[in-house]
């Protein structure tokens, strides 16, 4: 997940460190704590990999280390882009990262991610539809508080499948070209 957010926002302008981290804890929200632990060793990494260039850019005595994505590293972004989001804890931070880059990727690759996230969604609403089954069968104070949540959940997904439906629906009119001319 961190590679493909750190990939990701290269492909747009070098950044620094300090960006990076920034822009990834402004993606993923307040409960994602995001510390330079993760950023500074995984650029390190990517450096020795060929992934990306770090350059200091700097007066004044206050250096700034800048990273660049390389060739090489563009490649990673896209076999990344292109790999299924497994089950797990992070598939929705995952999601969001694809989401926020996929104007890399070519429009039936774009609209194949929406369509797995719509999957997701949909399996979201299956499983929390059966849970509030189960829940209704006995009457009880914890099962109304815990129907509660798997109502919210449900809203969640719903929500997330109309801004899916609206999303595909603008690329595939070319709203986003329309904007690019102006």
């Amino acid at each position: 997940m961190n590679e493909l957010f750190i990939l990701g926002e290269l492909m747009e302008e070098p950044q620094s460190g300090y960006n990076l981290r920034n822009a990834m804890q402004v993606s993923l929200g307040r409960h994602r704590k995001i510390s330079y632990g993760v950023i500074y060793p995984l650029l390190e990494k990517f450096e020795n990999e060929g992934f990306l260039e770090i350059t200091n850019v700097g007066s004044d005595g206050k250096n700034k280390k800048i990273a660049t994505i390389t060739e090489k590293g563009k490649k990673y972004f896209f076999e990344l882009m292109r790999m299924p989001v497994s089950n797990g804890a992070h598939n929705t931070d995952i999601y969001l990262i694809k989401l926020d880059v996929m104007q890399h990727l070519a429009l039936d690759e774009q609209v194949q991610l929406l369509d797995h996230f719509y999957q997701e969604q949909k399996d979201i609403i299956e499983d929390t539809q059966g849970a509030l089954q189960k829940l209704a069968e006995e009457d009880s104070k914890d099962h109304w508080y815990a129907s509660k949540k798997f109502e919210l959940r449900l809203q969640q997904a719903n929500v997330a499948i109309e801004w899916i439906e609206k999303f595909k629906h603008e690329l595939m009119k070319g709203w986003w070209s329309e904007c690019q001319k102006k």
